[in-house]
């Protein structure tokens, strides 16, 4: 709990304050931002801390302890009356107060208060303010040691891949019959061999399959890889460690040297739009205009209408990356939400903009590191035509 540093930030964005609450572990940021221990609170508790001056704490009386690891001085309350009494010391009128909510919804990973507790909050008649770009100096700026773990977590992945499709071209070339659920099976063997962590096992697809990004190989219906297949792999781990940083590429594969031209036509274009979201992005960082998640999705959506594929997009342009592989920070989205938060020096998150037209899927991802000094990094290889195996 950087108290100093949270302070410095609430002023440089003119807010009296930030307010986390907690009742029963309902609310998972404060859970993880306070350090909350297993036993949960059976009354309301809450934080608050000021843009200057001391944090308070306001608690049940017959939970006084709960939040005794943390600074700041305890105000206690017996019952609802006492409890607004504490509160207004702090929430007093017009003040700006950021919390964990975001205006119509447009940031869910960041709406860990619910609506009820939001009119309660406004009854002390306090501006309360999305907490959404104040949170992402705390979850989602990483250090040099978590970017060194995404880039080993890089070459183990890599590695993965390369004995994936060594393992397909040498079953073909020894006239075996293989399937996307095979594939899954190795690569499952592969990737227990390292040292590596996955929340989820890799998303793969053989020809028709790669045109749902959510597609995991069944069994049944499993499609077979043959000469000439089309192969699309997501894949996204991080080390085991605890404050490890997930690496999350997706790369478009096909068997054998026979490209159908439609193909490499819409890879072509995917990889322009990728190319197109980077070189955005850098020229914000070096001119200084704001550089929001929403606006690069909607620049790349822009450019896919233009090529007459705007029916085909399914889903945003990326996302932030962290200990989790979903992190906490923007995503380029203007599409599945309106996430107008920016890009922040420190932030780590993919590129990966897709097309699935029915009978093609292509879809190209690489990871993209803002450093503190607001230059531009990929660590790790950058595909930039279809890798014939």
């Amino acid at each position: 709990m950087n108290v100093t540093k949270i302070q410095s930030l609430l002023q440089d964005f003119s807010l009296n304050g930030w307010l986390f609450t907690d009742f029963q572990g309902h609310d998972f940021i404060s859970l993880d931002f306070l350090q909350l221990t297993h036993r949960k609170c059976t009354r309301r508790l809450f934080y608050y801390i000021p843009a200057f001056g001391e944090p308070i704490k306001v608690l049940s009386s017959i939970e006084p302890f709960l939040l005794d690891h943390l600074p700041g001085r305890k105000l206690l309350y017996n019952g609802l009356a006492e409890q607004k009494e504490a509160l207004s010391t702090f929430l007093r009128p017009n003040a700006s107060i950021a919390c964990q909510y975001s205006p119509g919804g447009n940031v869910p990973i960041i709406s860990s208060m619910d609506a009820g507790l939001i009119e309660y909050l406004r009854s002390f008649k306090v501006n309360l303010v999305s907490s959404a770009d104040l949170m992402q100096h705390f979850g989602a700026v990483l250090t040099d040691g978590q970017i060194e773990s995404h880039l080993q977590a890089g070459i183990i992945i890599h590695r993965i891949l390369e004995r994936s499709f060594r393992w397909i071209r040498e079953s073909l070339n020894k006239g075996q019959a293989i399937d996307e659920w095979a594939l899954l099976c190795q690569m499952k063997k592969f990737i227990a061999a390292e040292p590596i962590h996955m929340d989820f096992p890799p998303f793969l697809g053989i020809d028709e399959h790669a045109c749902d990004p959510g597609y995991e190989p069944q069994q049944q219906c499993s499609k077979p890889i043959k000469e000439g297949s089309r192969l699309i792999i997501d894949i996204a781990g991080r080390l085991p460690e605890e404050d490890s940083v997930y690496y999350d590429i997706t790369w478009c594969i096909n068997v054998g040297p026979d490209i159908n031209p439609e193909y490499k036509r819409l890879f072509d274009i995917v990889n322009e739009a990728r190319s197109q979201a980077l070189s955005y992005i850098r020229s914000c960082l070096e001119t200084g205009h704001p550089l929001r998640g929403c606006d690069v999705d909607a620049l790349v959506r822009s450019f896919f209408q233009k090529n007459g594929l705007g029916d085909y997009l399914m889903h945003r342009t990326g996302h932030n990356i962290g200990h989790n592989c979903h992190g906490i920070g923007t995503n380029l989205d203007d599409y599945e939400t309106h996430d107008d938060r920016l890009l922040l020096p420190g932030t780590l998150f993919s590129i990966e903009p897709g097309v699935y037209t029915g009978r093609f899927g292509v879809r190209l991802e690489y990871d993209v590191h803002i450093t503190l000094d607001k230059q531009v990094r990929i660590y790790g290889p950058v595909q930039e035509k279809i890798l014939v195996i």
